[in-house]
């Protein structure tokens, strides 16, 4: 009798959980990160209240991994092959997806801090939370690099599942009434309660690491299709076969993300009436720690296992994150080359480089700042790409064969969701509302300067090398005179000024190599530094080294520019001026302290790179049909006089 009941339920599970596994993948890298960084301070502030907002932000997210599921399981393909074939500028999804997963190492670093914070309680005072967080991204490397990251798997599936178990028979020690945890699914909005709210839509149910699912179980489907079992999916049957499967999956993740991050907010009301911490006390990481030890500290051992559980939850974590990341961004870059007509190396070869990348952005997380700090900051910005994506997996819906379509209830919801993340996002990035729109508006007059000068002769002069040193001195006078503009236009808010000074030098540094960059970069660092304020040595610096650095760009790429190398370029400046030569400006000149840099770093990061990143790509947008800049101006030349040639009579 029992030996029927087991082959049942094995004939069970296989029938229903064939693609079980991604799911709780799923899990892990969304559940620890909204919880630490958001649900214990929620809880300890409103309590329960705020439940519902939890699984409204559930539902949208369950419905976007549902529609790339759909996808994946209909046409064979992770939702990253799809992002070349999108309408509009070519390669253009591919793109900012590359740009997405760069920005998402910083919260994948900050991940590691926490991992490393964990470990160093449960080791206090032997090793530095630095030289541990360096040690575990090595190791990260090191599982990575043998493949045997795929046994965990499982293992973080038992693990994420002990974490919810213990988190709640921890609970059950302390009096929750019944009303209290039913209320908070009724909707109220406690006084002050606004912007926790905006934390938990953006945060909870994590966002682009949603897109990781569609690589999960593309993986899933051609291991099925190695086994030689049945994997047709372009057909009807197995589609509907198979989804249900899928769905329970998704479903299962989402249900240990709702139990985990309601767990964690209740560990943060519970908190506060156990310990010496007065009610709506800033919960730092250290404040953070210390509740959860009080709160186990009950249990035997209790505290120790739960720092070690979440310790290697969130390494777990990093390592499927980054593992399915460079997964994606290898495929998307490869194909992109295949598309321009490239030798490409193979997709492994791109896998290693893209994590070498990976862990350069990583450890500049380890120096920078606060990991609770970092992944809010991350956060807003991935909620805005979240929605932008949302809105493409709606597109990419529409293609589907009619059985593998969402309904019209997925779609209402997807496009309420994908609306409301993106304002969302902005409402939480407030320095990018009050600072960053205003910015675009006035960065818009050196746009339209921008488009003029390339109507002129100066302009074909340089970017067809055969500009005079009077014509470099007019590009030098005319480029740092935009500069200036940049930082006098710049808005004050204390000592800092958000500004649009590298545009101007970057665009003089593409197209008049090093020392009209450099040269215009000086006068508008000239003018930025007599403006004074803490950050005014560091930032002087970086408008010159903004026109060098393009200008070294240049002649690197041999002349060619695209719109998506200008928007990395002016990004990699922006990220070297923000998060290295101003802070070791600040602190070496005793300007500025580590909390003030810090402080720097956050309100600015979001909103000047944005704005210089727009002006530099606009700027590539109107001169992309010039292929070769400073390469010879018969090129130029001929170039034109081909394309007048092969118009036909009547147009001539």
């Amino acid at each position: 009798m029992s030996d029927s009941l087991l082959v049942r339920f094995r004939r069970w599970f296989r029938n229903n959980f064939v693609f079980f596994g991604p799911g709780l993948l799923l899990a892990i890298t969304a559940a620890g990160e909204a919880g630490v960084t958001e649900a214990i301070e929620i809880g300890a502030h409103y309590g329960l209240a705020l439940t519902w907002v939890v699984i409204i932000t559930l539902v949208f997210k369950y419905a976007f991994t549902n529609g790339i599921a759909r996808y994946t399981l209909a046409t064979h393909q992770t939702i990253f092959d799809a992002l070349n074939t999108l309408p509009g500028p070519k390669h253009w999804g591919s793109y900012l997806i590359i740009f997405s997963y760069l920005v998402e190492m910083f919260a994948i670093g900050a991940m590691l801090m926490f991992c490393a914070t964990f470990l160093d309680y449960l080791l206090p005072g032997i090793y530095s939370v630095f030289f541990i967080a360096v040690f575990l991204l090595i190791l990260v490397l090191a599982v990575l690099r043998t493949s045997s990251y795929e046994i965990l798997e499982p293992v973080m599936a038992i693990m994420i599942t002990l974490l919810a178990v213990g988190i709640i028979l921890c609970l059950l020690q302390f009096p929750l009434s019944f009303n209290l945890l039913a209320g908070g699914l009724i909707p109220t909005i406690p006084k002050g309660s606004e912007m926790a709210i905006l934390a938990i839509l953006g945060v909870v149910g994590s966002g682009l690491n949603l897109m990781l699912y569609s690589v999960w179980l593309s993986q899933k489907t051609k291991n099925r299709e190695e086994n030689k079992m049945e994997c047709n999916l372009q057909n009807e049957s197995f589609f509907r076969k198979y989804i249900r499967s899928v769905n329970i999956d998704v479903l299962t993740g989402f249900i240990f993300v709702a139990i985990v991050t309601i767990g964690f907010m209740v560990l943060g009301y519970v908190g506060y009436a156990v310990s010496f911490m007065p009610h709506g006390a800033e919960i730092t990481l250290d404040t953070l720690i210390t509740q959860v030890l009080y709160i186990f500290g009950s249990i035997p051992y209790g505290s120790y296992i739960f720092l070690l559980f979440v310790a290697i939850i969130f390494f777990g974590a990093v390592v499927v994150g980054m593992d399915a990341r460079a997964r994606a961004l290898s495929t998307v870059i490869h194909h992109m080359g295949l598309d321009r007509g490239k030798k490409m190396p193979d997709e492994s070869k791109l896998y290693k480089l893209i994590l070498l990348v990976f862990s350069a952005v990583i450890i500049i997380t380890f120096i920078i700042a606060n990991p609770m700090t970092v992944i809010r900051q991350i956060s807003a910005l991935s909620a805005i790409l979240f929605g932008i994506f949302g809105f493409i997996v709606i597109y990419l819906d529409h293609k589907l064969p009619n059985y593998a379509k969402g309904n019209r209830i997925w779609l209402v919801i997807m496009a309420l969701g994908s609306v409301l993340s993106i304002y969302i996002a902005l409402l939480i990035e407030s320095s990018f509302l009050v600072n960053g729109i205003p910015l675009i508006e006035r960065m818009l007059v050196i746009v339209v300067v921008l488009f003029i000068i390339t109507k002129t002769d100066l302009f074909r002069k340089l970017i067809g090398g055969k500009a005079t040193a009077v014509d470099k001195l007019w590009a030098v006078g005319l480029f740092g005179a935009l500069s200036v503009y940049g930082v006098f236009r710049g808005i004050a808010v204390g000592d800092l000024i958000f500004n649009f000074s590298a545009v101007g030098p970057i665009v003089a540094g593409l197209l008049g190599g090093p020392i009209v960059g450099g040269l215009a970069g000086l006068i508008g660092c000239i003018y930025r530094f007599a403006q004074g304020g803490s950050t005014a040595i560091g930032c002087s610096l970086a408008i010159l080294i903004a026109g060098l650095i393009a200008g070294f760009a240049i002649h690197f790429w041999k002349g060619k520019v695209t719109v998506f190398k200008a928007a990395i370029l002016a990004i990699v400046i922006e990220l070297i001026h923000l998060l290295i030569i101003v802070p070791v400006c600040g602190l070496a000149f005793g300007t500025q302290t580590m909390p003030e840099v810090i402080s720097t770093i956050t309100s600015t990061l979001l909103p000047v790179t944005m704005v210089n990143t727009l002006g530099v790509a606009l700027f590539a947008y109107f001169v992309k049909e010039y292929q070769v800049f400073a390469e010879g101006e018969h090129k130029l030349f001929r170039r034109k006089k081909k394309e007048d040639k092969d118009k036909p009579k009547e147009e001539k």
